[in-house]
């Protein structure tokens, strides 16, 4: 169980929820959501947020802070909107640790117990396999997992074989920290038949997996990077932009979470 980390010098610290982003199939938006996610809680919602990249060896969600810094270092517009964010709201960038799935949690910790501020939420993306060393580990160790899921067959049997496997962990290991997982449907094309979806709904109720009630729809935002033009939405250091955030739902997305991580 995770303990409290705390010095005889300093009061004891409130323990941050440990979240992860997961799911056996690569490919179904755990990065993307692990950077949007921390955003909107950090920059909009005032949460104290940490990352923690664990996926090895790319640490694609680091290699973006880098791109990003490069970027406003060229780039005037940029530099002033952060100037602008941190003279408005008081807050800097969030921390992105880089760490393999087995020493999760270690790393996290060692961050915590250095750190001064009180933080609300540790968000970790995890590799796109149980096969990698450390992961299952790393899940059933989690508060919370989030399991992206896609309308493609293949996605949905590994999906779903992926979180009965875990259920079936946490009932017969009542003491494991992880409370609870759920999927959430992403990339839902409007243009494809919705009998797949149906299918897999009815299939889910009967099998009582809790899946959440915000569908993230197909959009072309969700699948670059916010550059020097345009609109500001996948970044690790700016909130998603007001315009970009119509008819995403990762407004709706992050109430939901919200609400089941219980930090309202």
């Amino acid at each position: 169980m995770k303990q409290v980390i705390h010095s005889k010098f300093k009061p004891m610290k409130r323990e941050p929820l440990f979240v992860a982003l997961s799911n056996q199939k690569g490919g179904v938006g755990k990065s993307t959501f692990t950077v949007l996610l921390a955003s909107y809680f950090h920059y909009l919602n005032g949460y104290n947020v940490l990352v923690v990249d664990c996926d090895y060896p790319q640490h694609s969600i680091s290699a973006m802070r880098d791109w990003e810094v490069g970027n406003i270092e060229k780039n005037v517009h940029l530099q002033n909107l952060l100037v602008e964010q941190f003279g408005t709201s008081g807050r800097k960038a969030y921390s992105i640790l880089n760490s393999t799935p087995e020493e999760a949690r270690e790393t996290a910790g060692r961050f915590l117990e250095k750190s001064e501020l009180d933080y609300d939420l540790v968000l970790f993306d995890l590799p796109g396999t149980v096969n990698v060393p450390g992961v299952f580990q790393s899940v059933i160790n989690m508060d919370y997992v989030f399991t992206p899921i896609t309308q493609e067959r293949m996605v949905m049997r590994s999906s779903m074989s992926f979180v009965l496997a875990i259920r079936e962990y946490m009932h017969r290991h009542a003491d494991v920290p992880l409370r609870g997982i759920h999927m959430f449907w992403n990339r839902m094309d409007k243009r494809v038949s919705k009998g797949l979806y149906n299918g897999y709904t009815e299939i889910f109720r009967s099998l009582k997996l809790p899946v959440l009630e915000t569908v993230i729809p197909s959009a072309e935002r969700y699948n670059k990077d916010s550059g020097m033009k345009g609109s500001l939405f996948r970044s690790t250091l700016f909130p998603p932009s007001a315009a970009a955030l119509k008819g995403s739902n990762l407004d709706l997305l992050v109430a939901e979470m919200e609400t089941i991580l219980k930090l309202k």
